[in-house]
């Protein structure tokens, strides 16, 4: 017996018939084209949206948004397509809009019916947003739409005054939302604070908020309380409880009012309290991120100037790799000079700060690297940095640096009446510029040319000139640098021509000395800026010989700039001086020449005598008054 015959093993396998056969060959073949996956999916997202509410409308609204954001649509297709758009979002009531709004595949439809309207359009749609405009900022689709109605209405006075309304009594909780946030810090970054002001009495708590007139209202919480001090604890409790510390603990750092509001509870908390209250150490943390704007860099600022040098030591740890770029930015360099008034630990400071500065990419050939200080130099901003290093006197450093900056700055802060900074000014300076040193120097030696064309530039350059024993007591390699600089057209630059004023009258006289040899062989005035630099020259060297320089040209080349209507100051400058020497210089001849008169002597001893007569005028005075009063007693 077979596996097959006993039921066991394999399966017995039938043969089909041959009529089952024909049947199966004479049936007809109908082609049948199955959907793809992609398809598939998009059909049944179809008739899942189909299920919503307005789902016609939209389908054609999004048609139409399609073709509404092309870039080549000329302006009558966009003013038709927004038109039709318009048409289909208002076709049943104006709570649609909103509802559409809150969708998130056609949210982008009220998006650009926002951004493509015309300000009459704009309005309509802004009236038919408001009452759900507190809603839509807190949805991560919906909160897009508010940020267009911020961005292309808030120039339409009517327009910002229905959205400012629309969000009254919402903005504290809108501030510490994580979605809200963005919406606040547009609505601060772009409307003026004349619009936004009555809104941010809100932070400040509900009596001013509430109870405050025109006024009485204040741009920040210590204008405020300028007016009415009697809310200071109850508004900083209420400023720190229901917006900073839930801020923090939502790690919004980065938002400008945010860092705004942190400012001003710190101003008002002044420097020991701000200690005290722990919020110094939790700032120290986020100082990469608070430095963006100019709040968020004075509160770093002040937690560098009061903080511990553990404290100090965390900041310079958080801008390790983004040293050269803070330098760059508006703001944030304020916090890096602050750094280098205050650290005592000038090795970690250099290490974790400084090596960058001097430091060149690896994956560059040297040849085709620029100086890494140069664009620093070059900088409004990052060359302070320098600067600061280069000037030893507290004058000199508020000579560079601008009266709101020197506000900022804390140079020698105190806590509790003891200075936080124990290393001497002078040292910590010394320390901190012998490790850029040598990049200066190697900076002015090949860089001359394009620092001395930048008024940063230029001043980089004079204090490293000045700077005794930065070139070993030998600074003839930068004075030939320098004076390859020193021809007609630097001298006729806008600020070529200062720079060697300053170069001339700096008190150091190797540059002027090299000058005035090179410029005696042979000088040709031709321009006012000119005439301004060789009259420096001039009084610094006293020369009796002008260069060569005569009057009788200045005035021919005078006459010539009047008549061409060109700058004349420096000509006119230069002639009076010259002048002024000849005189003088005919007045000596004279003298020499001339004998000395008879009788000269006698007028001179008489000149004494003259002299002792006053004191009896003087003495004849009181009896003159008494004779009056005589007369006066006669008359009685």
């Amino acid at each position: 017996m077979t596996a097959d015959e006993s039921g066991g093993g394999t399966k017995r396998k039938f043969k089909k018939s041959s009529h089952q056969q024909s049947d199966k060959k004479s049936k007809p073949t109908t082609p049948t084209k199955e959907l793809s996956s992609s398809a598939q999916r998009r059909a049944v997202k179809h008739e899942r949206q189909s299920h919503r509410r307005h789902a016609t409308i939209v389908r054609d609204a999004k048609d139409i948004w399609n073709k509404l954001r092309l870039k080549t649509n000329s302006k009558d297709e966009i003013t038709q397509l927004q038109a039709d758009l318009m048409t289909l979002l208002f076709s049943t009531d104006t709570n649609l809009v909103g509802e559409i709004a809150l969708q998130h595949d056609a949210s982008r439809v009220v998006q650009a019916a926002v951004q493509f309207a015309k300000p009459e359009q704009r309005l309509e749609l802004t009236k038919a947003l408001s009452s759900q405009m507190v809603e839509m900022a807190k949805n991560p689709y919906a909160h897009f739409c508010v940020l267009k109605v911020i961005q292309y209405g808030h120039t339409h006075d009517e327009t910002a005054k229905i959205l400012l309304q629309s969000l009254k009594g919402h903005l504290c909780k809108l501030s510490v939302h994580a979605v809200g946030a963005r919406v606040v810090e547009m609505l601060f970054s772009t409307l003026s604070s004349k619009q936004t002001k009555p809104l941010r009495q809100e932070f400040y708590g509900p009596h001013f908020s509430l109870f405050s007139t025109d006024t009485e209202m204040g741009g920040t919480l210590k204008e405020n309380l300028a007016k009415q001090p009697q809310h200071e604890t109850t508004s900083c409790e209420y400023l720190h409880h229901h917006i900073l510390s839930k801020g923090m603990e939502k790690n919004l750092y980065g938002f400008g009012y945010f860092q705004q509001l942190l400012w001003e509870y710190a101003e008002v908390l002044k420097p020991p309290e701000f200690v005290k209250s722990g919020l110094l150490a939790t700032l120290s943390d986020q100082s990469l991120v608070l430095v963006s704007t100019r709040a968020g860099a004075r509160l770093v600022v002040w937690c560098i100037a009061y903080g511990s040098a553990k404290d100090r030591r965390k900041i310079m740890k958080g801008f390790k790799g983004y040293t050269r770029s803070s330098l760059l930015h508006r703001d944030a360099y304020l916090a890096l000079l602050q750094l280098l008034l205050v650290t005592d630990d000038t090795v970690t400071l250099h290490r974790q700060c400084l090596t960058e500065l001097v430091s060149t990419a690896e994956d560059k050939k040297k040849e085709e690297q620029p100086h890494p200080l140069l664009e620093l130099a070059l900088d409004e901003n990052a060359s302070k940095v320098c600067l600061l290093l280069l000037t030893s006197l507290k004058d000199e450093h508020k000579k560079y640096l601008d009266p709101l900056e020197w506000e900022i700055l804390e140079s020698s802060p105190k806590l509790n009446d003891e200075p936080t900074s124990k290393k001497d000014p002078e040292l910590r300076r010394q320390e901190l510029l012998t490790y850029l040193k040598p990049m200066l120097k190697s900076l002015c030696l090949n860089h001359a040319s394009e620092l001395s064309t930048s008024i940063p530039g230029t001043k980089v350059l004079l204090q490293v000139y000045k700077q005794d024993g930065l070139f070993d007591d030998d600074d003839g390699d930068l004075v030939q640098a320098l004076m390859q600089l020193v021809t007609d057209e630097f001298m006729e630059h806008a600020s070529g021509h200062y720079f060697l004023q300053h170069l001339i009258s700096c008190g150091k006289p190797s540059f002027a000395d090299a000058l005035y040899q090179q410029l005696s062989s042979s000088l040709t005035i031709t321009n006012s800026r000119q005439a301004f630099v060789v009259l420096a020259l001039l009084k610094q060297q006293q020369s009796t010989t002008f260069l060569g320089i005569t009057a009788t040209q200045l005035q021919q080349l005078l006459e010539t700039k009047r008549s061409t209507k060109g700058a004349t100051a420096g000509i006119e400058a230069l002639l009076k001086f010259v002048n002024k020497e000849e005189d003088t210089k005919k007045d000596t001849s004279d003298e020499k020449k001339e004998p000395p008169k008879k009788g000269t002597p006698t007028q001179k001893k008489g000149t004494p005598t003259q002299k002792k007569g006053t004191p009896t005028q003087k003495k004849g005075t009181p009896t003159q008054k008494k004779g009056s009063a005589k007369k006066q007693s006669k008359k009685k």
